[in-house]
C-alpha cells in the first residue's frame, strides 16, 4: 500500500471526526476551507505521530481541533482589528500599528514637525522603514528603552491631534 492509499484510508476513517469538530466549533461559514484545514491537519498529524506518546485517535483529535481553533482565533483578531481601524478616532485609544496605517509617506515629514528630533527619528524609522525599537536603538547608539520612550511620547503627542489638525499641517 503506497502513501496515497494509506492516507485515503485514514481520511475515510477520520472524516466524520473532522465534521464533528466543525459542528462542535460552530463553523457555519467557510465550511470547505475548514474541511481542508482538517484534512491537512490529519495528514500532518499522521506524519508527526509518535506511537510511544499515546493513542493516534486522541492525538489527531487534538491536532485537528487545535488547527481549526488557531484559524478561528486568527480570523477573529483580524476582524477585530479591521473593526477597530474603521471606528477609531485620533482621540480614542490607538496603538502604534494604527498610527503606521494612518500615516502616509507624504505626510510623515510634515507631522514630524510636531515631534522632538528623537521622536521624529522613531516615527520615520518605524513608518517608512519598518524598524523595531531595538533596530533603531542600534542605529542611533542608544538603549532600547530610550527608543521605546521616544515611541511612547510620540504616540501620546500625536493622539492629541485630530485628523483635521493633520490636514492643516500639510
Amino acid at each position: 500500500m503506497n502513501e496515497d492509499e494509506k492516507f485515503e484510508k485514514l481520511h475515510e476513517q477520520f472524516e466524520p471526526m473532522i465534521y464533528h469538530m466543525m459542528k462542535k466549533l460552530k463553523i457555519y461559514k467557510d465550511k470547505k476551507e475548514f474541511y481542508q484545514i482538517g484534512c491537512i491537519a490529519l495528514w500532518e498529524a499522521s506524519l508527526r505521530f509518535n506511537e510511544e506518546k499515546g493513542e493516534f485517535k486522541s492525538y489527531v483529535y487534538s491536532y485537528i481541533i487545535g488547527r481549526m481553533k488557531a484559524v478561528l482565533t486568527k480570523e477573529r483578531k483580524k476582524q477585530e482589528k479591521e473593526n477597530r481601524l474603521m471606528t477609531v478616532s485620533p482621540q480614542e485609544e490607538t496603538s502604534e500599528d494604527d498610527f503606521k496605517h494612518l500615516l502616509s509617506d507624504s505626510n510623515i515629514n510634515s507631522i514630524s514637525t510636531l515631534l522632538t528630533s528623537n521622536q521624529s527619528k522613531w516615527l520615520k524609522a518605524y513608518c517608512l522603514h519598518d524598524r523595531t525599537p531595538s533596530q533603531v536603538a542600534k542605529d542611533e547608539g542608544v538603549s532600547i528603552s530610550a527608543v521605546k520612550g521616544w515611541r511612547r511620547n510620540a504616540i501620546a503627542k500625536l493622539k492629541k491631534y485630530s485628523s483635521e489638525d493633520f490636514l492643516e499641517i500639510r
